[in-house]
């Protein structure tokens, strides 16, 4: 009987302990749980983990603080579009998040996609939802220096820009507007009067006093050689001058077109600079206080 009674509360006593176990696991993941440790995640700066854990969340409960915050998440890692869907989730008008507007466009723009942000803006602006900051219409007027979109006037591009911007603004505007870009067919016709002027069009003076010298001494050896009846001699140099003549030629162009390249890089690169020195990128609000 002893024995009997023993076993029972053995039995009983397992299945008290799985029952806690289970009640336990449920509670580690129940909603709640689940934003604790993506917050913990979060101010740890583990952002792709904390991302998953509050999409974990936001799959069972709305909550624009959660989305406000993945979204951060996403920005922080570079993913960009992700950032950008959440924010255009949250409500725009809301007093909890004033930069909410302005933090969607910059996850456009630093997605590159600035047809999107010029589409919503126009379509804010036009409606009169609430009233656009200026940082979100710098950001909408910026985006046009890195599109091939006509710009729009001078005087109102500038209108947005004020004190010690106005005037590095006003460069970049003049910049994408006449860029100081070198024609290739000039370079080609350079090259064909004069060997090497072509490079020195496009600022490569030492390839351009190498290909003067090259192509004058070998026409000279080739002039020397029919001079003196070394006809043979004369033909291969006279070749080699023909060919070097053709490729200097051909180098230019390709010269001017490379020389186009890097100065539409530096343009970009200039303009990103310009963008994070004058944190045009806003900070996102401190959670982790």
């Amino acid at each position: 009987m002893k024995k009997t009674i023993f076993l029972i509360l053995c039995y009983c006593s397992i299945l008290i302990a799985q029952s806690v176990d289970q009640q336990n696991e449920v509670n580690l993941f129940s909603p709640p749980n689940i934003k604790k440790f993506a917050d913990y995640l979060f101010c740890s700066h583990d952002y792709l983990r904390a991302a998953l854990e509050y999409q974990r969340y936001l799959s069972t409960n709305h909550n624009d603080t959660v989305s406000y915050k993945t979204a951060i998440a996403y920005s922080k890692i570079g993913n960009y579009s992700k950032a950008a869907k959440l924010f255009a989730s949250i409500d725009h008008q809301s007093h909890l998040f004033p930069d909410a507007q302005l933090e969607y466009y910059k996850a456009l723009f630093q997605d590159e996609d600035y047809f999107g942000l010029r589409n919503d803006f126009i379509n804010v602006d036009l409606s009169n939802q609430f009233v656009l900051s200026p940082r979100d219409k710098k950001l909408f007027y910026f985006s046009y220096l890195f599109t091939n979109d006509k710009l729009p006037s001078e005087n109102k591009f500038l209108s947005h820009f004020e004190g010690t911007d106005f005037q590095r603004v006003k460069d970049f505007y003049s910049w994408k507007e006449a860029p100081p870009y070198k024609s290739s067919l000039v370079a080609g016709i350079l090259s064909a009067i004069i060997p090497g002027l072509g490079k020195f069009y496009v600022n490569e003076y030492s390839d351009g006093v190498f290909a003067f010298l090259a192509a004058a001494a070998l026409g000279y050896l080739s002039y020397t050689d029919f001079k003196a009846e070394h006809n043979f001699r004369g033909w291969v140099f006279g070749g080699l001058a023909a060919g070097f003549y053709a490729g200097n030629i051909y180098g230019s162009i390709a010269a001017a077109q490379i020389y186009n390249v890097k100065i539409q890089f530096d343009f970009v690169n200039s303009l990103k600079v310009f963008l994070n020195a004058k944190n045009y990128f806003i900070p996102e609000i401190n959670f982790c206080r």
